[in-house]
Order: structure tokens, then sequence, then C-alpha cells
């Protein structure tokens, strides 16, 4: 056995690991969704080894990947109490058989919105596990020496750079979030264990993509009452440029900014009404507007909304390009304040929904700034998100690109960018519709897009964008922040 997997050395690194993490570390944001896991090891002759689960494939969150046991908070519970719960129902574990030895710092799950606290568990008292037939395929004992061993070694490229660590585990991949856990574990407990090997330098002919292969899954509906809907795969997409001359096709025969904007204005609010159960008096809302076309966009929302009877607080993150809805949301009573990059700390909880209206077409990956400060600040916060075109962060051709904003709902103008039919931006649309911008075909047509295959609003200036064929929830290059203590001060 390697002298650095022998149980005194290790727990004891481990224990005083775990010990130097600052409190403030470990807990995660009051108000966010919160999750525990549970990082069970038990002793054997050759050294430690983890206990994982392979998820079932047909489940809608993360389908068959390799994950640790664990789940969402309940109310009242500790991070310890809940890892041990879910362990109990994922995999039969009896509570008393382990010991905990405490947790780790909290990281960031950004397609599914959570952050998660690990527990580190000695199992003093193995016994026979059982799956859970409607959570697990199999429980898997994988002993560290294998994840030790260079041939297993693989990474996944990350969207702004660099590469996280990811393991081949016989038929079964380990990467994403539970990857990040087990490599900051390994860095800890087994001194120079990769050797200074950096992730991304193992080459291309070990680098991994597994959201590309992931199930597919049909969106779920997230708008009330019915609605027209078409597959997504049957709408033409469009570049940043064409959607660029389009518009100058409409500004030229007097189709301008402040009409579109009401357009946008308009599906905007009609998607919260119905996001919210048809209903938006006395809702709160908070618009996150920036100095983009879909920032006026945000603003007309915010009008319509206030006179809906909702309680509207506007957050700019640039100078607004129409300074005169401005000015009517301010005789209209409507709150209006201006955040730069290091004022996000002390604002409160944003309400009930937030509409992200802070990007236009012509940003591309990764944030900077005051955007870049927002979507850190919406991550302490357990509350749905209506993008606006597609979520801040997520360029319309690049896609994803480091930090963005991860929308239940996501508002397409006119037409589809091309970034939304990829399966690695799929998880942060949440469910995607197409709104009427009011362009003519010809507008379309002068830009080079191909014709829609039929009148795409003849039903109504809303309409649902289906996916079956893409949508995919198995997570992202990006899954896990790699600083797993991420949003200073909570």
């Amino acid at each position: 056995m390697d002298e650095q997997l022998h149980p005194e050395g290790f727990w004891a690194r481990l224990a005083s690991a775990l010990d130097a993490v600052p409190a403030e570390a470990r807990a995660a944001p009051a108000q966010a969704r919160v999750g525990a896991v549970l990082v069970l090891l038990e002793d054997t002759p050759h050294g430690p080894s983890v206990v994982l689960t392979r998820r079932r494939r047909d489940l809608r969150s993360h389908p068959g990947q390799i994950s640790f046991p664990g789940g969402r908070l309940d109310a009242g519970e500790t991070v310890e109490e809940a890892a041990l719960r879910e362990a109990q129902e994922e995999v039969g574990l009896q509570v008393d058989s382990v010991e905990v030895i405490g947790t780790g710092p909290r990281f960031y799950i950004p397609p599914s919105r959570f952050w998660v606290v690990p527990v580190l568990a000695r199992w003093r008292e193995p016994h026979p596990l059982a799956e859970n037939p409607w959570e697990v395929d199999e429980v898997l004992r994988v002993p560290v020496t294998q994840l030790l061993d260079r041939s297993r070694w693989r990474h996944a490229p990350l969207s702004a750079g660099g590469s996280s660590w990811a393991w081949q585990l016989d038929e079964d991949l380990l990467w994403g979030a539970t990857a990040v856990v087990m490599a900051t574990l390994l860095d800890v407990a087994v001194e120079g264990w990769n050797d200074g090997v950096e992730p991304g330098s193992l080459g291309e002919e070990r680098a991994v993509r597994p959201w590309e292969s992931a199930p597919a899954w049909q969106r779920r509906p997230r708008l009330e009452g019915e609605l027209p809907s078409i597959a997504q795969h049957e709408v033409p997409h469009v570049t940043a440029d064409q959607m660029r001359t389009a518009r100058r096709w409409g500004e030229r025969r007097g189709i301008d900014a402040s009409i579109r904007a009401e357009h946008a204005g308009r599906a905007l609010a009609h998607s919260v009404r119905r996001l919210l159960g048809g209903g938006t008096s006395g809702a709160t809302i908070t618009v996150l507007a920036g100095p983009s076309s879909n920032g006026s966009g945000g603003l007309a929302a915010a009008r319509l909304l206030s006179v809906a009877g909702a309680n509207l607080r506007v957050l700019l993150v640039g100078s607004p390009r129409s300074p005169s809805q401005l000015q009517a949301l301010s005789d209209a009573g409507i709150p209006v304040t201006s955040v730069g990059g290091d004022d996000w700390g002390d604002l409160e909880q944003p309400g009930e929904v937030v509409i992200d209206a802070m990007l236009g077409i012509g940003a591309e990956p990764p944030l900077r700034q005051a955007p870049s400060a927002a979507a850190t600040w919406l991550r302490r916060f357990d509350v749905l998100v209506v993008a606006l075109d597609l979520p801040s962060g997520v360029g319309p051709e690049l896609g994803l690109g480091g930090t963005c904003v991860t929308a239940d709902v996501t508002v397409a103008l006119g037409r589809p960018t091309v970034a939304s039919r990829s399966a690695i931006v799929q998880p942060y649309l949440g469910d995607l519709y197409l709104a009427d911008l009011g362009l003519p075909e010809a507008a379309w047509a002068a830009s080079g897009v191909v014709p829609a295959p039929r009148s795409l609003f003849a039903e109504g200036p809303l309409i649902r964008l289906t996916a079956e064929e893409r949508a995919s929830d198995a997570g992202t290059p990006d899954q896990a922040a790699t600083d797993p203590v991420a949003l200073e001060g909570g």
C-alpha cells in the first residue's frame, strides 16, 4: 500500500484540511438552493475506497452521471443531516455505521443553480448497500488507487479555457462536480498525487465531452396556459450579424429600436405573467437592464409589469440607450438604481422573478465588470429567472464562455441565435420561447436567413420552441466552479 494511503496518515491529513476551511467558506447563501453530498470513504487493505452512484439514465437531472449520494436540504436540516439522509434513501446506508469527519468548502453548480457542501465521512462499519431503483442504477466502490492510475486520467475542457479533471472508471466516466470534489480530496490527502500534471496538459486524445452525447429530454414547460409550439430544429437560427442586418432593414422602414423594445417588453411581461400562474398583482420583480437594446426591452417590461400591479425594481448595469424610458419609470415611481461592480454585496433579495436584460447580441463572453457581479449576486437566491434573447454570459455564436446566468425561461426575439442549438447551452436556457419582433420575412431574407417553414406567429406573438432532440441537463464543462469557495462573503 502507498504510504500516503495508510489510514493513520490519510485520515489525519483530511481532518487537518477540513479544520482549516474557514467557516464562511462552508456556509452557502441563506436564500440560495442548497444541497449536500456525502463523500463516504471505506478503509480497505489496499487503501481507501469511495462510494459513488450511477444515476438512472432516464432521470431529468444529470442522467447517467457518476455522483456522490446527496440532494437538497429539507427545512431545518443541517448539511450533515441532509447528506446522511440522502445516502440512506439512495443506497440504504445505515447512518450509525459512519463517522462524520467534517465538511468541505461549498461550491456552485451553474446548470442546476445549487450550492453544494461536501460532507466527508469514514465508513467505520461497512455493510451491504442497496440501490434505490427510482434514482440509482448501481452503487460503485471506487478505490482511490484507481484515481492515482495515470492511464485513467482524463480532462474535460472548460468553456472559458483550461480543463477540469476527469477519470475513466472502466465503463463509467467520472467528471463534472463529482470530479471537482474528488480532485480537491486528492490534493489534500495524497500530496503530489498528480506530480504537478495539469489536466489540460493531457492532450486532446484524453479530452472528454460527455455533454455532447448526453441523453436528450423535452424541456419542462414553465409558462402556464396553452401556447403554440414548434420544434426548435424547424426554425431558422441566426448569427449576430444576420440579426443586425434584419434590424437595420426594419429601421430604414420605421421599425426602430423603440418599437422593438415595446415588442420585447410585452413578450417579457406576458412571459412573467404566465410564469407566475396568470397574475402579477403584488409580485416583486427585479429587472437587470444593461446598455443594450435588450436593456431597453427590460425597461419596457418594467413599465408594463408595473401597470399590471407588480412591484418593480430596476437595477442598471450600464448607461441605458433610452433616457426617455428611464424618465417614464421615474415619473411612474418605479425605483431605478445604477449598480457598479462593487455594489452588489448589500443588495436585498430580488423577489419572485428576475428579468435578465443585461446584454444583447453584441456581447461575447466572458462576463465582465457589473454584469459579471450581477450574475454572481443572482447565485445567492432561489428565484425564477426570465432571460431576454439569451442568458447574459452566453454568446449568440460562441455560446458558453465562463460565468453566466442560468434561466428558467428564455425569450428569444424574432429568431433564435445559433448558440441556442448547442447541447452545451441547453441547461442554461431553461424553457425556450420565441417572440415576434415585428420584422417581416423580408427583413430576414435581406440578411440571408433561410425562410421559416411556415408563418411562425400565425397563432400568436409568443411560441414555445420544443427541443427533444438536443435538450439535456447532463451538465457542461463548467459544472462546478474550480474555485470551490466562490462567492466572497456568502
